[in-house]
């Protein structure tokens, strides 16, 4: 019941060009009661985050590109509105490239509040996004 009010009014931008990730993160986040908005693309993304200015933002980082999710966390940052809205990066990055290390927050390369490797349970999603938030 707390989790529900303090979501009351918040809006979270999810931006993600997996549909199914899409749905499900919508449907995790809604159950808690926040407002979801959608993206499948960096661009459409960063247009509804300026129209919208959500409380949080959660970005895949392989869209389009590799690094479509690194560059459009710098675009955000670079928005005077949207500075200070926390950013969750959400990525299955380090497992499809098979990679040694895990990526995390960089002021300059990677301006993310943190970073969160998929597959992503919901209730970690749900304690995530209540600690960006400061619920």
């Amino acid at each position: 019941m707390a989790a529900q009010q303090s979501a009351k009014n918040q809006t979270i931008l999810l931006v993600d060009d997996d549909r199914e990730f899409l749905e499900s993160g919508r449907a995790v986040l809604e159950s808690a009661g926040y407002t979801v908005l959608t993206a499948e693309n960096g661009a459409t993304g960063l247009e509804l985050a300026r129209r919208e200015k959500p409380a949080l933002i959660m970005l895949d980082m392989m869209m389009d590109t590799n690094t479509e999710g690194m560059e459009v966390s710098r675009r955000i940052r670079e928005t005077s509105e949207l500075r200070d809205v926390p950013i969750l990066m959400v990525t299955g990055a380090r497992a499809a490239m098979h990679l040694p290390f895990r990526f995390e927050p960089d002021a300059h390369h990677l301006p993310v509040s943190a970073i969160l490797e998929k597959p992503l349970a919901p209730e970690v999603l749900l304690r995530e996004v209540s600690k960006h938030l400061g619920a």
